[in-house]
């Protein structure tokens, strides 16, 4: 029976030097169409339910607030552990479960303020005397784990199942995922049908936004990954991509994939650094203040020298409602 395959692995199991009759031949033509067509069928759902990483978190808003989170956990049976933390930008997941013994210490503490921010103008060099109010949020995930998988069976309650223990006998698996949304960037690493693992991760998001009074913003995403796995499957993932272009996920900048069957032991450490401009707003006509019109970029030379100064784009923008022609500028 194979479960979850990757199909490099399963064509790497061929041996094309071999014999095989034409019964041989039908069956693998038989596996590989219905291969593709559940492959087609995953690319639909991919297209129809991709996560969009879109400028804002879609579970996400904003509530000042502080959170801290902390437990230390160890004993034997059965376990399943679900964790998110969403702000306005950032999200976290952790989820794991598995039957045997457990030995887990973690901390998950996050943060959303609205700080104060001096005005900067770029005309004069200078901050201003106001400010101007920025959201910020943060999320910190740190977590040890050490988990072997046994079967574990529990008697509940004095009736049939005091008798007829329930058996849990579920193979190990973890789960942390992390995304910056207003980055476009997402962090991810998986452990599957492991037999045991002994897992070190830590996770750092930080989100401060720009905007258009001359704050500029800053943005961090970064997974640190210290482990040995027995008998499983690991999974690690990175992606960067435009938040707001049409590129999305599907031509993403930075795209790492990495899959391990077997038994591991792996070091990785992911870090990105985004800084953020203030959005920009719509330039004046004429950059009189600053340069004048020759130190304009071409593009936003809408009117020539020559429309300029013979009134064309006054007389454009105005049209009839402007008969003061009076001290109109001769060339």
């Amino acid at each position: 029976m194979v479960v979850a395959v990757d199909d490099k692995i399963a064509i790497s199991r061929c041996k094309f030097g071999e014999e095989m009759d034409m019964r041989d031949v039908g069956t693998i033509m038989k596996i590989w169409a219905a291969v593709m067509v559940v492959w087609a069928a995953l690319m639909v759902m991919l297209v129809v339910s991709g996560p969009s990483l879109a400028a804002n978190n879609p579970e996400g808003y904003f509530i000042e607030n502080e959170h801290y989170f902390e437990q230390d956990v160890s004993g034997e049976g059965y376990a399943m552990v679900y964790q998110k933390v969403n702000t306005e930008t950032l999200q976290l997941q952790n989820y794991m479960h598995g039957s045997g013994s457990l030995d887990s210490a973690t901390l998950l503490n996050s943060s959303q303020e609205e700080k104060d921010y001096y005005k900067f103008d770029p005309d004069t060099g200078q901050y201003a005397s106001s400010k101007t109010k920025v959201h910020q949020g943060k999320i910190s995930f740190v977590e040890q784990n050490e988990m072997k998988y046994a079967p574990q069976s529990f008697a509940y309650g004095t009736g049939y199942y005091a008798e007829n223990p329930v058996v849990f006998n579920s193979k190990l698996k973890e789960k942390t995922q992390s995304k910056s949304y207003q980055e476009g960037v997402s962090m991810h690493h998986q452990i599957e049908y492991a037999q045991g693992f002994q897992k070190d991760i830590r996770v750092n998001l930080e989100c401060i936004e720009s905007n258009e009074e001359g704050v500029a913003g800053h943005g961090l995403a970064e997974m640190g990954i210290e482990e040995t796995v027995t008998e499983g499957t690991v999974h690690v993932g990175e992606l960067l991509t435009d938040p707001d272009g049409s590129r999305g996920w599907k031509d993403p900048l930075i795209e790492i994939d990495e899959n391990y069957v077997g038994s591991f032991t792996i070091k990785k450490n992911m870090k990105l650094c985004a800084e953020k401009s203030k959005p920009k707003g719509p330039k004046d006509w004429l950059s009189c203040c600053v340069g004048g019109y020759g130190e304009m970029e071409d593009d936003d030379k809408i009117w020539g020298e020559k429309e300029i100064f013979d009134c064309t784009c006054r007389d454009v923008a105005w049209g009839d409602s402007w008969t003061d022609k009076s001290k109109e500028q001769p060339l």
